[in-house]
């Protein structure tokens, strides 16, 4: 049979092959078939050709494991391949394949295919059109790829890379606003001291000092969204922060379901980071829409408890002593109870995981007379004293030289007028670099104390403290950041750096600095 080779133009007759030249051709072509077929399979891959002339096609390789098919089942026109194509990818598949047709060479298409489950699945097909020569027919061959697992991983790479460009942007948003916030507290809380009681102005700088506190939580449950911030826990009064946010719960609730607060009187202080608390009663708003669809009432109950015995709630044991109890009742229309819906209710158990992290518990007693309850535990932890005020640590404490380095001129001179006011010498520097040069200028320069930030240009606080450190061991550091990721690092460095976390209050402030210098004095 005569033999054609497409680089040479003319044709080279041969002799006929005899029968056992022929069965071993024909041997070596099933083999080789064979081995094709293994190396689809093995690459997860479908081989599809395509004989345009008599528009037959031939399918082999993973075809059953891609898309639940035999390849007999659709063996035959090129439009039973195409009825599998999504209808929205049909019209560019058959532009592509048209122009492929047309011009030869290679071509790719991506398009949606629905498997024999009904379901879709995303194929990158990759092809070449092999145009007739001496007798042969045009043939289209391509290789088929399922490639939806690929895009899944590039969509959450994505999603990653989004959310973490989201974190950066929240957590430099949060620090500018945070020093924002930290003049507007620290100049409020000075007016206030210097204020007397009786002036009808102490009530409207009170506010602003109670706006400002807001603002700085809201900034933190922003954060929580992208980044969770470091707990940071204080005494916090559960009616008194209740009352705060009922606003915001009941725009939560909607008009369909009746919020009833009911607060006793004398409740005991708990030490519980304040954000996460006002994000715990957010949560079991938003449990309660979900669960009371129809509408109803929420009930909220807060007084104190004293548990005699130790109890066990979630597998966890809440030891004797003294409680803020919170006791939530939901009462649907519908008069059923809910409670195992609540049990379930992902923004119920997201709400016990930041209980538990604030050392409480939350527990979902059986449901009784059509309604359904939450009770939540925080420990009671003896009230603190109240911070010192800018007049009597001005008594108490010694004046010393700080160095305040901070690139932020709003919060450099709130800082500065409240340690000037304590009696101390402050030098100012905007950057950590003009910091060290000061170091370094002059051999006789040894402040008791350097104030920096932790993120300014030229040269961050961390680094500052560190060089700092390394020529003058004595020297006391306390870092200041509003950026969360900061805190972490502060968190790390905490034996050898204090930390201060923006937004701060006149008296953090001055409790922090009292502190460190307490400390070296002693030490001296």
């Amino acid at each position: 049979m005569p033999r054609s080779n497409p680089n040479i133009s003319e044709t080279v007759s041969t002799p006929p092959l005899n029968d056992e030249e022929l069965k071993s051709e024909l041997r070596k072509l099933r083999q080789w078939k064979l081995r094709m077929e293994g190396a689809m399979q093995s690459a997860a891959q479908i081989l599809r050709e395509w004989d345009t002339a008599v528009d037959e096609t031939i399918y082999s390789g993973a075809m059953e494991r891609i898309l639940g098919i035999f390849p007999h089942e659709i063996a035959g026109q090129f439009e039973i391949w195409m009825l599998l194509i999504h209808p929205d990818d049909r019209m560019a598949y058959r532009r592509e394949i048209e122009r492929v047709l047309a011009e030869g060479g290679p071509f790719e298409a991506e398009y949606r295919a629905r498997k024999k489950s009904g379901l879709y699945t995303i194929l990158l097909e990759r092809g070449y059109f092999i145009a007739p020569a001496e007798g042969s027919s045009p043939v289209l061959c391509s290789v088929i790829t399922d490639v939806a697992d690929l895009r899944e991983m590039e969509e959450r790479l994505s999603r990653s890379q989004r959310a973490e460009a989201f974190s950066k942007l929240t957590g430099g948003v949060a620090h500018d606003f945070n020093n924002m916030l930290s003049v507007v507290i620290g100049y409020s809380q000075i007016l206030r001291d210097e204020m007397p009681e009786t002036n009808e102005l102490t009530g409207f700088v009170g506010e602003i000092e109670k706006a400002a506190l807001r603002a700085a939580s809201l900034t933190n449950q922003l954060l929580a969204f992208s980044k969770p911030p470091a707990i940071r826990r204080g005494s916090i009064n559960i009616g008194e922060l209740l009352n705060d946010v009922v606003k915001m719960l009941r725009r939560l609730l909607g008009e369909q379901i009746e919020l009833v607060i009911d607060i006793e009187p004398g409740l005991p202080v708990v030490q519980a980071d304040r954000s996460q608390i006002e994000q715990v009663f957010i949560n079991l708003a938003v449990a309660a829409r979900e669960v009371m669809s129809q509408g109803g009432q929420l009930k909220i109950h807060v007084a104190r408890d004293v548990i005699q015995d130790a109890r066990r709630i979630a597998q966890k044991s809440l030891p004797p002593g003294n409680y803020a109890r919170v006791s939530l009742t939901y009462v649907p229309k519908s008069g059923r109870g809910v409670s195992k819906t609540l049990e379930k209710n992902r923004n119920i158990a997201t709400a016990a995981e930041v209980i538990e992290e604030n050392e409480g518990r939350l527990e979902i007693p059986s449901a009784a007379h059509g309604l359904s309850r939450l009770d939540l535990f925080l420990p009671s932890v003896q009230e603190a004293p109240p911070k010192a005020d800018i007049h009597t640590v001005g008594r108490t404490t010694a004046p010393a030289t700080i160095l305040l380095v901070e690139d932020d001129s709003a919060i450099r001179s709130f800082a500065r007028t409240v340690l000037q006011r304590l009696g101390h010498h402050v030098v100012e520097a905007e950057d950590g670099e003009t910091a060290l040069s000061y170091f370094e200028d002059n051999e006789a320069f040894a402040p008791d104390l350097v104030f920096t930030d932790m993120v300014m240009p030229r040269m961050g606080g961390l680094q500052l403290a560190r060089k700092i450190e390394k020529k003058w061991p004595e020297t006391t550091f306390l870092l200041t950041s509003g950026y969360p990721d900061q805190q972490e690092i502060a968190k790390e460095h905490e034996t050898d750096f204090a930390f201060l976390r923006k937004p701060f209050s006149v008296g953090d402030l001055i409790s922090k600095v009292g502190s460190l210098l307490e400390g070296r004095s002693s030490q001296q």
